[in-house]
């Protein structure tokens, strides 16, 4: 299906030759020209509307990654406020590590952002972008789009507002990722390259001290470790191997939270059977909360709800 910008802009030229004819007096040309010119805006309203139309309407078309780690970032105040959603983070960080394109692009991305430290601003751009690894535009798309599930499947607010400088920024530095200099596009490559320029310009005569304390790419390990290190003194062994599981974006989470449930149903079934007959009614009941537990959206829950497990199994085998 042709995307959104390609049906608008035939439906836009349509639209135009058939107001010329009007005016040269060809109504029957014109109309013509009119109701093709609809179909295809037609077309590009239902793409719009679409999700994936909403997708490229928040993120463009190639998932901007600077774009997409602007939302999480500003989504972080509200994480830290939830202690049910920290886990979030971590789970953010184990994609961007995990995942070759994510890690490539975050690096660009900050070294871009918030670069202040250069002497010759534009021989610095000029030699950074010749050394960027190039990425097929599929791929980047399919990387980015990992994230963005993340963003929804948690429900962080996707709504945000971003600066319009910003967001020149990272449409240029996503256009020097995906185009290889060549003498075709050198006029766009370098007009990328001004865009990026400008930028470290403007970050070294505000020096950013402002920003020092806002959550950002560079600080981004530094509170995954203190977090995971906290983390790691307050729970036992096997909830580690829980939370570890979890958070591996290469483990079948579903078949976790079945197996988790499967077991725990067993074993409380084996405490009923040699209970006394005044504690089966509790076992029965506790039997029914755990039967009625099913795998969620939300990955908070699935967690919270194999803790609750463990714990039952542990209780049982103490």
């Amino acid at each position: 299906m042709a995307d959104f910008n390609e049906n608008s802009q035939k439906g836009m030229i349509l639209m135009q030759n058939a107001l010329k004819k009007y005016a040269e007096g060809d109504f029957e040309g014109g109309d013509k020209d009119r109701e093709l010119a609809n179909k295809f805006f037609n077309l590009a309203s239902l793409e719009i509307n679409s999700e994936a139309g909403k997708m490229t309407q928040l993120y463009g078309e190639s998932r901007n990654f600077g774009v997409i780690y602007n939302v999480f970032e500003q989504n972080i105040d509200n994480i830290y406020q939830d202690e049910t959603k920290k886990h979030i983070i971590k789970e953010a960080y184990n994609l961007i590590k995990n995942d070759k394109l994510l890690n490539e692009q975050f690096k660009i991305y900050d070294m871009f952002e918030k670069r202040v430290d250069v002497e010759n601003v534009k021989d610095f751009v000029n030699e950074a972008t010749n050394l960027v690894k190039h990425f097929n535009k599929k791929q980047i798309k399919e990387s980015n789009e990992k994230l963005i599930k993340l963003i929804k499947d948690n429900q962080l607010d996707e709504y945000v507002s971003i600066p319009e400088e910003t967001e020149s920024l990272y449409e240029a530095i996503e256009y020097v990722i995906l185009n290889k200099k060549t003498i075709d596009n050198v006029n766009n490559f370098i007009k990328a390259q001004n865009v990026i320029a400008e930028h470290i310009e403007n970050n070294q005569k505000n020096n950013l001290n402002e920003n020092e304390d806002k959550f950002s790419f560079a600080n981004f390990q530094k509170d995954l470790d203190k977090e995971e290190s906290q983390l790691n003194e307050t729970i036992n062994e096997d909830e580690k191997k829980l939370l570890d599981m979890f958070v591996n974006p290469k483990t079948n989470k579903k078949s976790i939270f079945e197996n988790y449930k499967e077991e725990t149903l067993q074993k409380i079934k084996g405490a009923m059977q040699i209970s006394e007959e005044n504690d089966k009614e509790g076992w029965q009941k506790i039997y029914e909360s755990v039967n009625s537990k099913v795998y969620s959206d939300k990955m908070t829950q699935n967690i919270i709800n194999c803790a609750e497990m463990l714990e039952i199994c542990n209780t049982i085998e103490e």
